[in-house]
Formats: C-alpha cells, structure tokens, sequence
C-alpha cells in the first residue's frame, strides 16, 4: 500500500561549506516514469556509496538516485568535515575495546574508499589527513573520559598523544583546554565539496535526478516504487537512504532521534588573527562531552569553524528566534576560546539534522521484500554512512561480505517508545546530559 511522505527537508539554504564553491549545476530533477533495476533514495554519503557499489558489481544494472534537495545542501553537505578512523568510546572495558576494534576496520574501509575516490577524480574537497584534538575543557571531564579513551588507544595498539593546557596553548592558540587526545588518522575536508564531487563522479549507468522529493512511497511491494511530483520510479529493489527522514516514510520510526545542530564559519582570519593562533596551520577539535561541548575547526583558507546544540528535533523543523540564539552563542564560544582575535565576524551560519539510537548502534538491514535501508549515523556521517551504503549494497546484492558484521557489533537500533512518551524521556535526558556537561560548552 502506497504512503504519502509526509515530511520533507527544510533546511535553512545558507550552507557555509557551499557557499564557499563555485556555483554548480544541479542535475535535472525527475519528469518521467521509469523502470529500473536498483533505486536509491537519498543522495547523501550512504546513498551515493551504494549507488557506485552496485554499479561496481552489476555494471550493466539501471540505477536511479532520486534527491529531495540539491546535492552538498543534504544534512550531508553541513556536517563538521570530520573523516574520523577511529570509535568515538571511551568506555574502558574489555567488551568496548573488543568492539572498538571492529569499528576501527569499517571506518578504515570507509577512509580508504573515500581516500581512492578523492584522488581518482581529482575532487576538491580540502582532503587532509591532519589528525584530531579530541579535547575536554574541564579537569574533571578529562579524568573521565580522556583517560578511559587513552586506556582503549593503548588497548588498540593506536598513536595518540596526550597534551595538557600548555602544549595546546601552542599548537592551537588556546588555553580554554585542559586536555586533549591527539590521534593522526582524521581527514578534514570540505563535505559540500566532497559529497559533490562524488555525486558528479558517478558511474554512467547511475542517474541522478535532484530537486525531486519524493511524496508517495510503495516499499513493500515486489517491485517497491516512488512517485514525486513529475515522476515515478519502479525498481527491482530499493535503497532507503535519508537517515532522520527515514521516519517519515514510515522505517525506523521507533529507533533513532532527530537531533538539530547549528554551525558558523568566521570569515578569514587576517595575518595577525593567524598569527595569534598556534603553530599548527590547520586542526579539528572533537568535544569530550559530545553533547554539551562544541567542535571547531581551523580551515585551510583560515576560517574557524564552530558547531553547537545539540537539540532534540522530532518535527525537524526549527524557527528564526532559535537560529538566531544559536548563531550568537557559536560567536560568544568562539570568543571564549580566541579572545586574543578581537573583534571576528560569522560570515556563515547554517543548522542540519543527524540521527542517534539509544544503543548508538544504527538503523541498517533489510524493511520489505525488495527493500532495505540504512539511517542513524550517531554523529559521524562522513564515514560511517559511507561504509553503510556500501554494506547495505552488498547486502542487498547477497554479497558475503564480513565488514557487514563489524559493522552491527553494537546490533541495530534498539526500540525506543512512541510520541509522546519519547519526548518526554529524550527531553529530560538531554537536558540533564546538558546540565551536567555545561562547562564544557
């Protein structure tokens, strides 16, 4: 039975990492009705990663990506520019060093195929393998979590470097810090650029029709199917890949929680400005507390970039009072940190929308007959929703592929209660998690 979507990305249009490219031609948006061997919905990171591993092992397959929106303004286009190796745990024990260690061979797999890709067709997306900072603010945050991080680094056989107040103060410009983990494998980049690039290297046989949300969705038949509004699409199998919106074509619905972040990019900083900075000429900083801290970057064409808020979204949908009060505190956080830089300016400022589980496992397998999809990244988007499109791929092909078991080591989404009984609990749990995490910020 057909379902009428009923939820479609709004998102704000004032994507900084977009802006900063050249303009780009979007593709044309669906005006037919088609018949196709594969169908993927969502031109993301997961979806564009399934949509190039089908076309690797079927090359004679027809593949159709349909995009709500315009490729590199997706939530996949607005994240922090984070490609990181690593799991983010800092559980000390036995069953999460095991666990970590799966992780680490999937985000891998995932940094490797982006890392071919990105040199294959020459995409400029500021790829740069420069590490990370994952940082804590306060003593105490730093007892607990970056120590039981450093003790699961050890465990994993992982180069890092523990560095106090002082050796931050010269590297990144800043004693706000009381601590951080260094660990080298992280790629920063420019992920409008990057997932653009992707996009427009995509083997010949996939086409992309953008600007085509889909308003009516059939999974469950055998051959599940998608209308928008000047086009229908029937396949042979379906991919669902719109992690949070997931939940408005009725997949996942009680498994994974929108979450709203928002996010500023200063405009350049002037040779002085760097100058005042430390000695490394580009970084990423990762909080500790990941939902009270903030994440910041110094870019390659000197900006500083700073995400805040992390805020329970169920209608996905914000307004322009609580845009305004994130944008402001992003500047007060930046100014915190660099008071030295005087009076610096938001050029950008934009929000997005990721999807968590409770388990921080993710929503990923088989939904219908001939449908599958894969959702909830639990934060890092860039590598983990690589690998699961190219997972779910496979698994949609009956490919025996074993990175499909690392990859559900956590499970899958565990089941979380309805509305409204779930705002009431993912509320008051972020809230506390706020409170208690309010030095970090």
């Amino acid at each position: 039975m057909p379902r009428t979507v009923d939820r479609l990305p709004n998102d704000d249009r004032t994507n900084g990492w977009s802006a900063l490219l050249a303009a780009r031609q979007p593709r044309p948006s669906l005006q037919a009705q088609l018949d196709v061997d594969w169908l993927i919905v969502g031109a993301g990171y997961a979806g564009l990663a399934a949509a190039r591993q089908l076309a690797t092992q079927q090359p004679g397959a027809a593949i159709a990506v349909v995009e709500a929106g315009v490729v590199g303004e997706n939530a996949s286009g607005r994240n922090s520019g984070f490609a990181i190796d690593l799991p983010h745990s800092s559980s000390p024990s036995d069953a999460a060093v095991e666990q970590g260690r799966h992780v680490i061979r999937v985000n891998r797999f995932a940094v490797d195929a982006l890392d071919r890709l990105v040199a294959e067709h020459g995409i400029a997306c500021d790829w740069n393998r420069c590490g990370r900072y994952h940082v804590a603010v306060t003593d105490a945050v730093a007892a607990e979590s970056l120590k039981s991080y450093a003790h699961n680094l050890d465990a994993w056989g992982e180069p890092y470097e523990y560095l106090e107040r002082g050796a931050l103060r010269q590297r990144l410009g800043t004693d706000y810090y009381a601590a951080a983990v260094y660990t080298p494998g992280t790629h920063l980049l420019n992920p409008a650029a990057l997932v653009r690039g992707l996009a427009d290297s995509l083997p010949p046989q996939v086409q992309l029709f953008e600007n085509s949300p889909v308003v009516e969705a059939d999974l469950h038949g055998d051959s599940p199917s998608v209308r928008t509004a000047q086009g229908r699409i029937r396949a042979g199998k379906l991919i669902l890949a719109v992690n949070a919106f997931s939940q408005s074509f009725g997949v996942y619905r009680e498994r994974q929680v929108p979450v709203l972040l928002f996010a500023s990019l200063t405009r350049p900083l002037t040779d002085a400005q760097l100058a005042s900075l430390g000695s490394d000429d580009t970084w990423g900083v990762t909080p500790a507390h990941g939902v009270a801290g903030s994440t910041l970057r110094l870019t390659q064409d000197r900006r500083l970039m700073i995400r805040q808020g992390f805020e329970y979204s169920p209608s996905l949908r914000t307004n322009d009072a609580r845009r305004a009060k994130a944008k402001a505190m992003n500047l007060d956080l930046l100014r915190r940190r660099f008071p030295q830089l005087g009076a610096i300016e938001l050029e950008h400022f934009w929000m997005g929308w990721l999807a968590v589980s409770q388990n921080h496992a993710p929503a990923f397998g088989r939904i219908a007959h001939n449908a599958y999809a894969a959702s909830c990244c639990n934060g890092s988007g860039i590598v983990r929703h690589t690998a699961a499109g190219m997972l779910i791929a496979d698994l949609a092909l009956g490919r025996q592929n074993p990175l499909i078991d690392d990859f559900l080591v956590e499970g899958t989404a565990n089941y979380i209660p309805p509305r409204p009984v779930r705002d009431i609990g993912v509320g008051l749990t972020l809230a506390w998690d706020m409170w208690r995490g309010r030095a970090e910020q």
